[in-house]
């Protein structure tokens, strides 16, 4: 036996509303034969009689009585829900879920306030996650990765520079001196990465300094990369950014030694939301005013 359908249930708000036949046509924009037609339709679905007729007028049966009352519950549910997603994207307003990868999240933290700043009914959550989050599934709203989308249906919206330096601190620099060039980098204690973290090649690069009769120190991300070349454990690979704000510890060689594209990526079922679009917009903005520290180079270069 076929199901009775959202469509069914239109005819019978119609014949409330219009209260009879021909007045449920003009409002469904159909000819008289069409609702006599769909009603004995969805009486055939829901095996009972749901009028009364009687000339030109009815009146709703018990079980007609139910149905109506079920079908203005669903209308007010389904406008309710419309209007909720309207207002979602054309509205600023609500959360909006940012993902990148734990290096980034010192670099993110203080965009927060300024989107609160500008967008008093909008807040700004951060998720570090070294994963790749799949955006179609709501993981979050916004991705900032070190890598391009692969996904079909996942757009760039904003590039930049992300580079990485060598990098020691002072302490151990003077207790152990200056390499001369990346040769002399194998006499040195190194901080590296644990192999989990060693697929992004900023992570890796160290590797090919490494001497096994050495001895190293690994870290499982890098804010405890961070922390030990602050405390003059080892030499190791930081993000220029995290290392460029510190006094405590310097770049042993001038130039970054390691450079990938950066890029804001959204789901393309987010195109037409407008806190989406406000949060981006800021968001390539403030990384712009950053390229340089983002990158580790002068703006001119």
């Amino acid at each position: 036996m076929a199901e009775a359908e959202w469509n069914d249930f239109k005819v019978i708000l119609a014949l409330s509303r219009g209260g009879s036949i021909a007045g449920a046509a003009r409002l469904l924009g159909v000819n008289n034969s069409t609702v006599s037609r769909r009603l004995a339709a969805v009486e055939t679905a829901l095996g009972a009689s749901l009028i009364l007729r009687g000339g030109g007028e009815f009146v709703f049966t018990p079980e007609g009585k139910s149905i109506l009352a079920a079908a203005t519950t669903m209308e007010a549910s389904a406008l309710v829900a419309a209007s909720s997603i309207r207002a979602a994207r054309d509205e600023i307003e609500g959360v909006v879920r940012i993902s990148c990868v734990p290096s980034m999240l010192r670099v993110l933290m203080p965009f927060q306030a300024l989107v609160a700043e500008k967008y008093p009914k909008l807040s700004v959550e951060l998720d570090s996650a070294v994963r790749v989050v799949d955006l179609a599934k709501g993981d979050a709203d916004i991705s900032v990765r070190m890598t391009k989308p692969k996904e079909l249906d996942v757009i760039p919206i904003f590039s930049f520079e992300w580079g990485g330096a060598v990098f020691a601190s002072q302490v151990y620099l003077r207790a152990h001196g200056y390499p001369k060039n990346m040769g002399e980098l194998k006499t040195h204690r190194l901080v590296r990465y644990v192999e989990t973290m060693q697929h992004l090649p900023i992570y890796n690069w160290i590797e090919k300094h490494v001497d096994k009769d050495t001895p190293s120190i690994r870290v499982e991300n890098a804010e405890m990369a961070f922390g030990m070349i602050m405390q003059g454990a080892g030499i190791g690979v930081i993000s220029c950014f995290y290392g460029d704000v510190s006094a405590e510890i310097v770049r042993v060689f001038t130039e970054p030694v390691f450079s990938t594209i950066g890029c804001i990526v959204i789901h393309e079922s987010m195109r037409g939301s407008a806190r989406i679009r406000a949060v981006v917009d800021m968001l390539s903005a403030y990384l712009t005013e950053r390229k340089s520290s983002l990158s580790g180079r002068p703006v001119d270069k």
